[in-house]
């Protein structure tokens, strides 16, 4: 999806190691810190962490109408370099205690889609997210792709990895477009409907009937798939793509070598299991 250089992360896990003590004690002040509190610190991550130039990159500060918005991002040599009145994202700030909800998500996504930006970042110093704008007439939404909480870890190399994605590098080198599109090519609803596909059912039926050496009926087989490996998700299962699998293109048999498709399951829910499907040397495709 993307990979971390190992000069970048040397120097965010460099600086996490002089932060991370700094980041806890605001948290463990609860409601005696503030936002204030949390925007010196958080100035300081910007740049030195995350490399942000905070004297030319950062607008604090900016109002729009009736919204107040902690840091607008121009970078400069950014995409939007000429583009004088066009910014990179928004950044909004919270104090340590304060939960990030989803008011200040819908507060950020409306600001960003009035002025034509892909992403913004919440964060209270302690807890960061990274959301994507869908642009759209009829749904725009905010898509949280990335997040990291300082105070569910304490090791630095992790967070390091982690916080990466958060980084000036990071949005120059697109990751972030990658990690978007991972995200929408692995939708919990996209990967139910594939698996429910007849294709995969098939082939889950006759590796059952290989192994046991006993014909099984395929509606039994996709019960147990639907209703008791899949129950908890398939309320989430994208019909139109599994109507649209189900009702391709006419088939055609050829000759081929024996292949085997490795699919991770997890009927237990207590650790992960790999499934083989054998398929016979006649074999269809689409």
């Amino acid at each position: 999806m993307y990979k971390v250089p190992s000069k970048v992360r040397k120097t965010i896990s460099q600086e996490l190691k002089r932060f991370l003590p700094l980041i806890k004690n605001l948290q463990a002040r609860g409601k005696q810190s503030s936002e204030d509190d949390a925007r010196i610190l958080l100035n300081d991550i910007l740049s030195d962490v995350l490399g942000y130039d905070k004297y030319n990159e950062l607008r604090t500060e900016m109002r729009e109408k009736n919204s107040r918005f902690d840091y607008v991002v121009k970078i400069t040599d950014g995409p939007t370099k000429r583009k004088p009145k066009q910014f990179d994202f928004v950044i909004e700030a919270k104090a340590a205690h304060v939960a990030l909800r989803e008011d200040h998500v819908n507060q950020t996504l409306t600001y960003c889609l009035q002025k034509g930006m892909d992403y913004f970042f919440l964060t209270n110093s302690v807890q960061w997210q990274l959301f994507s704008v869908k642009h759209s007439k009829k749904n725009p939404t905010a898509r949280l792709i990335h997040e990291v909480d300082f105070s569910t870890s304490n090791s630095v190399d992790s967070l390091a990895e982690e916080f990466y994605l958060f980084s000036k590098h990071s949005y120059l080198n697109g990751d972030w477009k990658s990690v978007v599109k991972h995200v929408k090519a692995t939708k919990v609803e996209d990967v139910v409907a594939i698996i429910l596909s007849d294709k995969i059912i098939k082939s889950i039926t006759r590796e059952i009937t290989s192994v046991s050496g006993v014909k099984v009926n395929i509606d039994v087989v996709k019960d147990i798939v639907e209703n008791k490996i899949l129950k908890s998700e398939i309320s989430e299962v994208n019909k139109k793509l599994l109507k649209s699998l189900n009702t391709s293109a006419p088939k055609k048999r050829v000759k081929k070598d024996s292949v085997s498709i490795t699919v991770n399951v997890d009927p237990t829910c207590d650790d992960s299991r790999d499934v083989h499907f054998g398929v016979d040397d006649e074999q269809e495709v689409a």
